[in-house]
């Protein structure tokens, strides 16, 4: 590691020596504002090509982040852990929210779907980690900010085929003010009971008036399924890999009774904006989202109707001293009804809970710039959420930063923030069916430095922080399987991130990523489904005739697969590789994953009754595409 820092702090030294600019100057909008990255206080991470290695699933792209970590338990069935773990959401994406054109996507209840999303749809993402003392809402993990808009005028169609079976196609009309994006993707998967079956479209509407008054409208209707395997134990994994659960005492396979998750979404969303003169801009969203659910399961059949609300609006100024005055407010109504599952039949009505969930935040944001080098952060929210189960939860969440210029090309920043993350209604109303009251929300400080540096062929991004976790959530396994919730007190998270970046020649650049993760109980034992350490490499290889190369290489370090720290996974490395051949109108690839055939599990189950942890990744396979790009 010594040697590692050593050689990424001699490279400023030598890239002042160069006078070309090669490495394009990056900005972001994250926290309301839009900057370089030497003049953000925050910790993130940005991608403005989600596609280069998949264009199906968000995998690839964010594993290559340092302190992001997606993993995939099957097709459709994804997981996002921003500077932590798993542990919170055995499905799904939670503590985590997600946004599209600054409107939320995650629900009332804490709950994001991103296996909704397309990829192809967005032109960017930014991640922003850890605590964002409520400018986003409530949370401790961090946040997605997904960008889309129209590419002018022109028509884009792709086609996928691949070897675990099945087709993708995609087709974006783009114009001026307007943008159509349809979507089908169907996959039979590596394992058994593993298929996938997704329906997308999505209208965009953008258009500025007179006195800079802009007003983008959005819509989306997805129909998704995809089948769930299931967990298998260590010796049904290293046996038959490719399995689904199979039948164990009482209980069914996985196979028999018809395991699926089937979702339903639909949206609508409005956002206006105005630059009012030099000094004043406002903003103001409002969106409706819509998810019906139907899940069978091994233990039984649920149905989900969940209807959401939010609206969310930011009064700007700009000066010496910057200030940003904004509110989140979202509703949502979320019923669910569980019946019995005879081989995949609806049975008859076991439970319903039904229940509505309300939370908000005011919050204003202030930053002095008026001296030179230097910018002083503070802000502040205060957060509440409500439940019929547990009343409302009120809490004042601030963050500091102090952001200090070294030269034209570095910075570094020193910040304090907390955070605050109540109980997921999920969590509150896990498949074990019984109602937790008594759940608390994740409450917490984090403390972090940053120092970054961008040159013309060299830059970096290094952050160390430690984060002191009150009441940490975390899912515990009854016998039959079902899960539960429950605060297993506090958790110290410390961690070190290095990204950077170096372009080799005009042709080839690399990329790498670096994440050391030492997160603990306060009993000591390491916390559940994170790895200590984890890497990234890419290497870029393009030439002027069309032809480019890209090699990656990621290894995940062992992880603890429950909170006794008896069962634990080994580490892997993976190798991918994607060859392109582009022109002016079309694009084609071919790619292979795992080239080296690793034996894996990308998602596994933590805290799993009978040791059912291990959900099998796939082997050795491969993908072709091509891509049509046409201007009128």
């Amino acid at each position: 590691m010594r040697k590692l820092l050593l050689l990424l702090f001699c490279f400023p030294v030598l890239a002042q020596k160069d006078t070309t600019r090669v490495l394009e100057e990056v900005k972001v909008y994250v926290f309301e504002q839009k900057r370089s990255a030497l003049n953000t206080p925050d910790a993130f991470v940005r991608s403005a090509d989600l596609q280069r290695m998949s264009s199906t699933n968000f995998v690839a792209a964010l594993n290559t982040m340092a302190g992001v970590r997606m993993e995939e338990r099957s097709p459709g069935s994804y997981r996002i852990a921003i500077r932590g773990s798993s542990l919170r959401a055995p499905f799904g994406v939670r503590n985590t929210k997600v946004y599209w054109n600054q409107i939320p996507f995650t629900d009332a209840g804490n709950n994001t779907y991103i296996s909704l999303l397309e990829p192809a749809l967005y032109s960017s993402l930014t991640i922003t980690k850890g605590p964002s003392a409520g400018i986003y809402g409530a949370g401790t993990g961090g946040v997605l900010l997904f960008e889309s808009a129209p590419r002018g005028n022109s028509l884009k169609a792709e086609t996928v085929y691949h070897t675990l079976g099945g087709i993708r196609t995609a087709v974006d009309l783009s114009s001026e003010n307007h943008r159509l994006f349809a979507s089908f993707n169907q996959q039979e998967g590596y394992r058994a009971q593993s298929d996938l079956k997704k329906q997308w479209i999505s209208y965009e509407f953008h258009h500025s008036f007179a006195k800079e008054l802009n007003l983008d409208l959005s819509a989306y209707y997805v129909d998704l399924t995809y089948q769930t395997p299931g967990g298998l134990t260590k010796a049904q994994f290293l046996a038959n890999p490719r399995q689904a659960r199979p039948a164990a005492g009482l209980f069914k396979s996985a196979e028999q009774q018809g395991a699926t998750f089937k979702i339903k979404s639909s949206g609508l969303s409005a956002r206006a904006s105005q630059v009012i003169n030099n000094r004043w801009a406002w903003d103001l969203s409002q969106a409706l989202q819509v998810n019906n659910i139907e899940n069978p399961t091994i233990r039984n059949y649920e149905i989900r109707h969940e209807p959401n609300f939010s609206t969310r609006g930011v009064l700007h100024r700009k000066g010496k001293l910057q200030s940003d005055l904004g509110f989140e407010y979202q509703a949502g109504q979320l019923n669910s009804s569980t019946y019995g599952n005879s081989l995949g039949v609806k049975g008859p009505l076991q439970l319903t809970q039904n229940t509505n969930v309300q939370q908000g935040s005011l919050f204003l944001q202030n930053e002095y710039v008026g001296l030179p080098k230097w910018i002083f952060t503070f802000s502040g929210s205060l957060n509440s959420y409500w439940t019929e189960y547990i009343g409302n939860e009120a809490i004042f969440s601030p963050r500091f930063a102090i952001l200090r210029k070294l030269g034209d090309h570095q910075s570094i920043v020193a910040k304090v923030a907390h955070g605050f993350s109540p109980p997921s209604i999920s969590e509150l109303r896990p498949s074990s069916g019984e109602i937790n009251r008594t759940l608390k929300a994740e409450k917490g400080w984090n403390h972090e430095i940053t120092y970054r540096g961008k040159y013309q062929k060299f830059n970096w991004d290094l952050s160390i922080y430690q984060f002191n976790l009150d009441e940490t959530i975390v899912v515990r396994r009854a016998a039959d399987g079902s899960d539960f919730f429950t605060n297993a007190g506090s958790t110290t998270q410390q961690g070190l991130e290095l990204s950077s970046t170096w372009m080799i020649s005009p042709t080839l650049s690399l990329e790498q990523s670096h994440t050391w993760q030492n997160f603990r109980f306060s009993n000591g034992n390491f916390l559940t489904g994170t790895a200590p350490y984890q890497q990234a490499t890419t290497l870029f290889w393009r030439h002027p005739s069309g032809l480019s190369l890209i090699q990656n290489f990621q290894f995940m370090d062992y992880q603890f697969l429950n909170d006794a720290n008896t069962e634990q996974m080994g580490s892997y490395r993976l190798w991918n590789t994607k060859i392109s051949y582009a022109k002016k109108r079309w694009t084609f690839w071919a790619a292979a994953d795992n080239v080296g055939n690793e034996l894996f599990s990308l998602g596994p189950d933590l805290n799993a009754a009978g040791g059912r942890f291990y959900n099998t990744a796939p082997g050795r396979n491969y993908h072709i595409g091509l891509q049509l790009n046409l201007a009128y």
